[in-house]
């Protein structure tokens, strides 16, 4: 196979995405990248110089000996035979002083000695940067999006981390352990960039030297590999003499059929033909990726200045590209009166979308069509008289949909064009806060950071405002605003932030006032009926007015939804008017595309409204960049915020939803109407919250998705056909019984959604065929009195005495010792219930009949559970029943099992099913598990 190999100026065309290519970029780095002489030699002789050295404080005999080792040798092998020459001649302890020592030497002269063993790398003024360090942190802070990371590196020194971190980055170091596991989480901020150094650090790790070592079975690194590079371009430079573990799992990846990444491999020599007699066997390393198209090869790559030429060709013009290098921390905006001056005027068609529920911009705050109301006035006399005694803290709070946003929005603006204060705003979530920079920001100038869903950044927050304490800065304040219920749930509340900054009272956002709501409804009339919507019909402003707050102000807010915007929900469009207004907005969604992504923003928007419109507190971030074909990091810039700008979409706690619960459920509604498959949906959203769960931690929302077939008939939108939902139930249950066998849990949420749907004889038969599966579960002990439970409300439901009979039996199974668990009060209150309406179906009108003595004494039993209201009202009624009847009462307890004992024989004794009859081959059930719950009561 002929190998084609390319000049690097069509590396740099591929690299800017001028060819189409959108998958982000991955580097993974060696030799030229530290300790380099001079531009473009590798670090392979300065690393010599130092096992020389260290040879020479051994004796003659010993620089001799590697000498006469080196002599013939070039290239990697120069390097790996100097440091085999230690390993045998020396020891390995000098292997570590050596890597040590080689990688002070990059410190400059005079700076501060640096502890190796120390945690810390120190000032990156402190490092000699190579042209190359230095030009890949600036790509990377350019167009993060773009060249995202992870880095790989053979290196073991800390100049690659120094170059991000002076850019403002938070340089996240990882070793590669001997197993070749690559347990880093995946990131979620653009400006954290993970740097995993292949053959070991400098400081506390092992380092690799030796071809003994460097290929040795690494066995978990071919899955962790793909795992951070699958549906990323990853190029290779300063590599190609390695032949190493990690490139025989590079080119297992692209052996692999579902790989969806590829790779660029770059020499630095500029002559292909000396490029391709020196990498014969590295070709036939990557034979089955070339066959596939997925590595390229590259030749005249030189690192330190090929980064610098790479800058020219990304499209930035000089304007843009100076706001983001002025800006000294990575993903947030600096923004200054010529900024604002140069934001384009808002649009009719765009207020009017805003009032509809768009996601507040910086083109907002400054737009004229966009009211201030008090608390954004507030917020800015606030800030005035806050800001004069030095570091500080200012926080908005309030319940999603209450306008912080805007007023956020409006006082930086204002506080903006006064010129007194440089303003760095975060326009995404994706953005952390890295307080190395914080503390590191121009003492010669003012510093407004601000922040909304400030919640995520806590932590980075805190450790900010200890350090600017510590430093004794007073120029720098923090603007944030956050729902009141995630920063309470994220401890926000819990930290002493007035022992570190003057932190001004919380502004909370409330009830709105008769004149705040004026200028909204003046807003909304100054663009007519589009403006006014639902609000045309009333002919007054005062009528307008008082309509709006009364709406206002009848907002249920318990579930933390913002009255404001429920107001504004209702007086705007009513009822039914939100799903017609949405349906026109919908549709061309499903023709635009994810940036960079897999699915399309109607696709995303479905995840999102369907999760929010049940209940949950949205959609799980890294799910939904699951489902949408994105890496986490990029789930802000490309699905969040042309969504906001459409619907209104927004993350908290690391969920997305929409502005308001009932724009959620108009949305699902909608797309019924566009002929949207739910159904799949909701399989899809089951499924890859399972898949993403098995690599990270999924958080609150993880227990409710995966039970959500359960309850969905009940919880969608009830403007939906109930059969309907009813299938999308069945279907989400479906999906996770597939997905986790190894629950029983599934098992029954199957088997209740089925029964929900009415299919209670394909619900029976569910449970019966899944008894041989319950031993092999993972929560058989927690749910398997459950397990019968439900299967004998499935049959129950039938609405036969046959089914009465299965019910009465399993029921009675679900309570009895024939099950190795504890009862528990709330297993015993749900069964007493169920067997009560059981036994009632099958009493001929005798008191004294053994069911009827059965009901009596479940009933009997029932009661000593504290039940609910609801178990109460079928205790009642059964009582009621059998008073009428003259049944007479137990005595005790132990009477009242044995009655119940005897009603569950005789109803084993008709059923039909010989497996029913085999769970107790003599019918007879004991029941000491259960006396005992109720003698702790």
């Amino acid at each position: 196979m002929t190998i084609e190999i390319r000049d690097s100026s069509l590396l740099r065309l591929r690299l800017s995405g001028s060819d189409n290519e959108r998958l982000p970029i991955s580097f993974l780095l060696g030799a030229p990248f530290s300790l380099d002489r001079g531009v473009g030699v590798p670090n392979v002789e300065g690393f010599i110089d130092v096992v020389r050295e260290r040879a020479a404080l051994s004796g003659d005999q010993f620089s001799k000996r590697l000498e006469e080792e080196l002599a013939g040798c070039s290239g990697p092998l120069r390097y790996q035979t100097a440091m085999g020459f230690v390993y045998d001649a020396i020891g390995a302890p000098a292997a570590a002083d050596i890597v040590k020592a080689a990688v002070l030497r990059a410190r400059r002269p005079g700076a501060p000695p640096l502890d190796p063993i120390a945690n810390y790398d120190g000032n990156p003024g402190d490092w000699e940067m190579t042209r190359a360090q230095r030009g890949l942190a600036r790509v990377m802070r350019l167009d993060p999006d773009r060249f995202p990371g992870p880095i790989f590196t053979t290196n073991f020194d800390p100049l690659i981390e120094v170059a991000l971190r002076d850019r403002g980055f938070v340089a996240k170091t990882a070793n590669i352990p001997l197993d070749g596991s690559i347990n880093a989480a995946v990131k979620s901020s653009r400006s954290e960039i993970d740097v995993f150094h292949l053959h070991g650090y400098w400081r506390d790790s092992t380092t690799l030297h030796r071809p003994q070592q460097l290929l040795a079975p690494r066995p978990q690194l071919q899955q962790s590999l793909q795992r951070h590079l699958d549906g990323a371009h990853l190029v290779v430079m300063a590599y190609s003499g390695w032949d190493d573990i990690f490139a025989t799992a590079i080119a297992n990846c692209l052996s692999d059929p579902g790989f969806r990444g590829a790779v660029s491999w770059c020499s630095y020599d500029k002559n292909p033909v000396i490029v391709r007699a020196e990498n014969e066997a590295l070709f036939k390393k990557f034979v089955a990726g070339v066959a596939q198209g997925k590595i390229s090869f590259f030749c005249g790559v030189d690192c330190h200045t090929f980064f610098d030429e790479l800058i020219d060709t990304l499209g930035f013009t000089p304007a843009a590209r100076a706001e983001i290098e002025t800006s000294p921390l990575p993903g947030w905006r600096a923004v200054t009166p010529q900024a604002l001056d140069a934001e384009p005027p808002l649009t009719s068609v765009e207020a009017v979308r805003f009032f509809d529920g768009a996601v507040p911009t910086l083109r907002h705050a400054i737009s004229p069509m966009i009211p201030r109301l008090r608390h954004a006035d507030t917020l800015i006399s606030r800030l005035a008289a806050g800001v004069a005694s030095g570091c500080g803290m200012q926080l908005l709070r309030a319940a999603g949909g209450e306008g912080k946003s805007t007023a956020l929005l409006q006082a930086l603006a204002q506080t903006a064009r006064g010129g007194e204060w440089t303003v760095l705003y975060r326009p995404a979530t994706d953005a952390g806060l890295n307080p190395e920079a914080v503390v590191k920001l121009d003492l010669a100038r003012k510093w407004l950071i601000v922040a909304d869903d400030a919640e995520g950044l806590i932590d980075d927050i805190w450790s900010a405002a200890e350090r600017l304490h510590w430093a004794g800065r007073q120029n720098v304040f923090f603007l944030l605003a956050a729902r009141d219920t995630d920063w309470r749930l994220k401890g926000g509340d819990a930290r002493g932030w007035s022992t570190r900054l003057n932190k001004l009272d919380d502004l909370m956002l409330g009830r709105i006032s008769e004149a705040d709501a004026g200028l909204v409804v003046d807003s909304w009339a100054a663009q007519g009926d589009e403006g006014l919507r639902a609000l045309k019909g009333v002919k007054t402003r005062e009528g307008r007015v008082a309509k709006f707050v009364q709406a206002a102000r009848a907002q249920d807010v318990r579930r933390g939804e913002g009255s404001f915007f429920g107001g504004l929900l209702d007086t705007r469009f009513g009822a039914a008017g939100l799903v017609d207004h949405l349906l026109p907005l919908l549709e061309p969604l499903r023709g635009r595309p994810i940036d960079g992504g897999a699915a399309t923003l109607f696709d995303a928007l479905l995840y999102v409204a369907n999760c929010h419109a049940t209940g949950m507190s949205g959609l799980e971030i890294r799910v939904l960049a699951a489902l949408c074909g994105v890496p986490v990091y990029r789930v802000g810039v490309a699905v969040i915020a042309p969504l906001g700008r459409e619907i209104g979409a927004a993350e908290s706690r690391g969920h997305v939803l929409t502005r308001h619960k009932r724009v959620a459920e108009a949305v699902v509604v909608a797309s019924d109407r566009l002929g949207a498959d739910l159904c799949a949906v909701w399989r899809k959203i089951v499924e890859m919250t399972v898949r993403v769960s098995k690599l990270e931690r999924v958080g609150e929302t993880f227990s409710s998705t995966i039970h959500a077939g359960a309850r969905l008939k009940r919880d969608l939108p009830q403007a939906l056909d109930p059969d309907l939902r009813g299938e999308i139930g069945i279907a989400a249950a479906e999906a996770a019984m597939a997905a986790m066998p190894e629950w029983s849990s599934t098992i029954i949420d199957s088997a209740r959604a089925l029964r929900f749907g009415g299919y209670l004889k394909d619900a029976c038969d569910l449970l019966q065929r899944k008894i041989p599966d319950l031993k092999n579960t993972v929560d058989k002990a927690r749910n398997i009195r459950g397990y019968f439970h439900e299967w004998g409300t499935c049959a129950g439901n039938l609405g036969d005495r046959s089914g009465s009979g299965v019910d009465i039996w399993l029921h009675a199974y679900s309570l009895s010792d024939a099950l190795s668990v504890d009862v528990t009060l709330e297993r015993v209150k749900l069964s007493c219930a169920s067997l009560g309406v059981a036994l009632g179906h099958l009493i001929d009108g005798a008191p004294d009949s053994v069911y009827a003595r059965g009901r009596r004494a479940v009933n009997e039993l029932g009661w000593q559970t504290n039940p609910d209201p609801r178990t109460a009202g079928y205790l009642a009624r059964h009582k009621q029943q059998a008073d009428a009847l003259g049944t007479p009462k137990p005595a005790h307890n132990d009477e009242a099992l044995a009655w119940l004992a005897e009603a569950a024989s005789a109803a084993w004794r008709v059923l039909d099913d010989a497996s029913l009859r085999a769970l107790q081959k003599d019918g007879r059930l004991t029941f000491q598990r259960l006396r005992k719950t109720l003698s702790a009561t």
